[in-house]
């Protein structure tokens, strides 16, 4: 494929700017996919052949000559084309594209992100798999990419001309294949490359996603550019019937997964929220179960449903209570059950015949499941026979029709219906595809064509189902290991199969390409399959170590606010201590401090006493003075006599103080504590002797704190 496909998307990639404006056209929107058609005639006349041809090969549509000769109105009014005789209906035109000779800014911009999504794109898929080490430049990523973009779950009507035949499976067995031509040219591992690269891109990179979302979104667009005679204004009310076929049902119950229901339920909530009514036929009901009975019984199942039990987006138990009575869950959703049967109301059998039914059931033959073939060929005949031979263009005014997820189905349904009745291109056909539906409601309903999460949703829906389990791969790494004939190693591929990170490390090795898969590389295939249980080991190792440590750190974190609450504690104990010996202290130095008052007290009465003695002796001894019988010399040695003795007792026999000396009064102040008992008081103090009085020291220093430490190395 060359760079036409992407460089057009690159120019319609505006289009969805202008949808749903007040007009409610959408026409209007669609002429971006006419500009790189038309520049390719610029300055010719407008062939609609042509036009139709370069449409046709460009975008892969079902475009023919009228389609292009409706548009040509708004091709006049868009200035693109002039008519060569103004003012006649049946003129005709030449086509007149001005060019200003510069880039339109937001083309500039779109060119700018799809190659760096395209340089992303490249190099994600160099690192997944060996199979795309193969050199390729960034213009083919992006134009795989767009591709696949613009055509995700798209059929065209050369999708029904299959071929059907008889071909040797790997083990040499002759099975049935049905060959269905592709829409695209991409490769299946090349879709199954794009389809990853989305989903992680769309789960990673919110810029990226919105370029991606946009350009897919396009693509829905070619829904409405087919069948563009089909009413395109908005609708508010409708009494439109829609049968669930028995997959889109299974969606919209969570069994195939989180991101299948999250692309069909609002579909489904948009249908009742407009007044349509959803309902779903037993036979599909029964198709739901033997589904799920067959998942539940197989030891190695695959589809949607046990990929999403692998992902654990829905658990075993409701697997198994939906396999029991899916009509009670699907009527809590507002889904209703019909049940009819194909001879029932016999006067709606000439709308659809016995042969009709028969002819409907060997187009079929896709299906290698003859159940499952009828049950399709039973739901189309019970919606045209409802419809009465009644046909309309408006899929909101089509009375009753069934919404598949099988675009095969849809298509070759609807190319029976139209050989019957001869309305092939002019109605909607019994059976619409999701992506159809999802469409309509999108640009024509208050789900709001400026909102990209249902192209969004609808993306990472298409993206799940392309990366299902394909059985043919595991089937492949299952006999090549089973040649080996070492039953354990058989039995731990039966264990990796059921873990979802295997199986996806083995899809993203092999694209999903079962003949890849040989005995050169199986061995490194098993380690690809094993690397991600290895990798979850090594992390549980590491959370492992981190939450000892985290366990640790906290037990070490709780030791030291314990030691800060006992270091707090003693803190306060000794301050508390500390301030109770500071008034104990405090209370022995008052007694003290009495009890050398007292002292002191004592000895100034025991000084004046002996002064008083002192004078007494001293009178005594002058009496002679007064005695005329004494002589002078007796007189004056009695004088001096009574005065010294007088002396020395008032002074205590010193000669030059009468003050009491510090020994006397320090020994008169221990014998006063020991009679008062209160040595050991008296003893803690530091008392001297001024001359008259004691003195006392204040309460001596106490011990320091961090000698008192108990946790201090000290």
């Amino acid at each position: 494929m060359g760079k036409q496909l992407s460089r057009s998307a690159v120019r319609v990639y505006g289009a969805l700017s202008a949808l749903g404006n007040e007009n409610g056209n959408l026409l209007e929107s669609l002429l971006p996919f006419f500009d790189p058609i038309l520049r390719q005639y610029n300055g010719q006349k407008l062939d609609p052949d042509a036009v139709a041809a370069a449409i046709r090969e460009t975008y892969r549509w079902n475009f023919n000559t009228d389609l292009v000769e409706t548009f040509i109105p708004y091709l006049v009014r868009q200035g693109w084309i002039l008519p060569d005789i103004q003012g006649v209906k049946d003129t005709s035109y030449t086509i007149q594209i001005t060019d200003n000779g510069s880039l339109d800014p937001s083309v500039q911009t779109v060119e700018t992100d799809l190659r760096r999504i395209a340089t992303l794109f490249k190099e994600f898929s160099e690192t997944l798999s060996p199979l795309t080490a193969l050199p390729r430049g960034v213009e083919e990523f992006e134009d795989i990419l767009v591709e696949w973009l613009l055509y995700v779950e798209a059929f065209s009507e050369k999708s029904i001309d299959f071929k059907e035949g008889f071909k040797a499976d790997a083990s040499g067995r002759l099975r049935h294949v049905v060959e269905v031509p592709n829409t695209t040219f991409l490769r299946d591992e090349e879709k199954f490359l794009c389809a990853r690269f989305v989903k992680h891109a769309i789960e990673t990179d919110p810029s990226s996603a919105e370029v991606l979302a946009r350009i897919a979104a396009i693509g829905l667009l070619t829904e409405v550019v087919q069948d563009f005679v089909k009413p395109v204004t908005s609708v508010d009310k409708t009494d439109l019937i829609v049968y669930l076929d028995a997959p889109v049902a299974m969606e919209l119950l969570g069994l195939s997964g989180k991101l299948a229901r999250e692309n069909t339920a609002p579909v489904v909530a948009e249908l009742i929220r407009i007044g349509a009514s959803v309902r779903i036929f037993g036979q599909s009901l029964d198709e739901i179960k033997n589904s799920l009975q067959a998942v539940l019984k197989n030891p190695r199942p695959t589809g949607p449903t046990a990929q999403a039990l692998l992902r654990k987006e829905v658990i075993r138990e409701f697997v198994v209570e939906a396999s029991r009575n899916p009509a009670q869950l699907l009527e809590a959703l507002g889904v209703r059950v019909a049940y009819r049967t194909r001879e029932q109301t016999p006067s709606d059998h000439k709308y659809f015949t016995k042969d009709d039914w028969e002819n409907l059931y060997s187009k079929l033959s896709y299906s290698e499941n003859p159940t499952a073939r009828e049950h399709d060929t039973d739901i189309a005949t019970f919606v045209i026979r409802q419809r009465h031979g009644k046909a309309d263009r408006d899929i909101f005014k089509s009375q009753v029709l069934v919404l598949t997820r099988n675009g095969l189905l849809a298509q070759i349904v609807r190319r029976v219906h139209g050989q019957i009745n001869g309305t092939a291109d002019q109605s909607v056909p019994p059976i619409v595809h999701r992506r159809v539906l999802a469409t309509a409601l999108w640009l024509r309903t208050g789900m709001g064509a400026s909102d990209l999460n249902i192209p969004k949703r609808m993306l990472l829906a298409t993206c799940e189902h392309v990366l299902a389990i394909r059985p043919g791969v595991v089937e492949a790494v299952k006999r090549l290991t089973d040649a080996l004939g070492d039953t354990d190693r058989s039995r731990q591929l039966d264990l990796l199969i059921s873990q979802d990170r295997s199986v996806q490390a083995l899809m993203d090795k092999t694209l999903g390409v079962s003949n890849v898969v040989t005995e050169e590389n199986l061995a490194s295939l098993w380690q690809e399959m094993l690397h991600p249980h290895l990798e979850e080991e090594r992390r549980k190792g590491s959370d492992a170590v981190n939450q000892a440590k985290e366990e640790g750190k906290k037990k070490l974190d709780k030791a030291h606010q314990k030691i800060k609450l006992i270091s707090k504690e003693r803190d306060e104990e000794t301050a508390s201590a500390a301030s109770k010996l500071a008034a104990a202290h405090e209370d022995d130095r008052d007694a003290v401090i009495a009890l050398c008052v007292d002292v002191e007290t004592t000895l100034r009465q025991k000084r004046k006493l002996r002064i008083a003695f002192a004078l007494l002796i001293g009178l005594l001894f002058s009496l002679p003075l007064l005695l005329d019988s004494a002589s002078l010399p007796v007189k004056l040695i009695s004088f001096l006599i009574g005065w010294v003795s007088a002396y020395l007792s008032a002074t205590g026999g010193k000669f030059f103080s009468i003050s009491t000396d510090e020994t006397t009064a320090i020994k008169s102040l221990n014998l006063m504590a020991n009679r008062r008992r209160m040595l050991k008081k008296l003893e803690q103090f530091d008392v001297s002797w001024a001359k008259d009085k004691f003195v006392v020291a204040r309460i001596p220093a106490l011990p320091s704190e961090k000698k008192l430490d108990l946790f201090s190395p000290g």
